[in-house]
């Protein structure tokens, strides 16, 4: 039985990535799709507006434990929350980021692996055919996916473990990395299509 690939052996191989990507635009997988121009417009606009409205509620959360929040039990927080809410802040602006290639991810893996595929191996070779109004795309760095993938880790952990108690510094910690990737995100598409396009956002 062969392993499936993990992010970082896609980061490593570009060709790994790219059959990796052919996979998943298969017809009967189809967890990767492209989408029309228009539709591809409307996405970057609205996965970007979703991914700052999971910020500012997961900023909300974490700042409920600066006042006075009354919780059920002793020692209760949200602090799983907070990093539930930021790793889907960071994976709205993921999926802001493929429609700006006209692709929607449907799967996390899908999506890391289209992120991998056109923000660190296609940077600099995006052809036309996959851009709306691209002239210049920047690039994802590593450590960018690498956030995205712990902080899914963290989520499901956060979520799903009963014994796990979220410390405030996890909290915090998800609460930076998400700000930096959706900006880092948002740099990433204001260069290619222009301040004005994301006015709105």
């Amino acid at each position: 039985m062969t392993r499936l690939p993990t992010w970082q052996d896609w980061l490593q191989s570009a060709k790994l990535c790219e059959r990796s990507m052919k996979f998943f635009e298969k017809p009967r997988i189809a967890a990767i799709k492209t989408l029309s121009i228009r539709i591809a417009q409307d996405n970057v606009l609205g996965h970007l507006r979703k991914a700052y409205h999971n910020l500012d509620l997961a900023n909300k959360v974490f700042a409920m434990h600066e006042g006075e929040a009354a919780f059920r039990y002793e020692r209760e927080n949200y602090f799983d929350w907070v990093i539930t809410i930021c790793y889907y802040a960071m994976y709205q602006a993921s999926l802001s980021s493929l429609a700006a290639v006209r692709k929607e991810g449907e799967t996390h893996a899908a999506t890391v692996c289209a992120l991998i595929y056109y923000y660190v191996h296609k940077r600099k070779r995006l052809g036309e055919e996959y851009l709306i109004y691209l002239d210049i795309i920047g690039a994802l760095a590593r450590q960018d996916v690498q956030k995205l993938v712990e902080k899914k880790g963290e989520r499901e952990k956060a979520s799903y473990d009963t014994s796990f108690i979220t410390q405030k510094g996890l909290a915090e910690r998800a609460l930076t990395d998400a700000r930096e990737f959706v900006a880092r995100i948002r740099e990433i598409l204001e260069e290619g299509m222009g301040r004005e396009f994301l006015s709105e956002v």
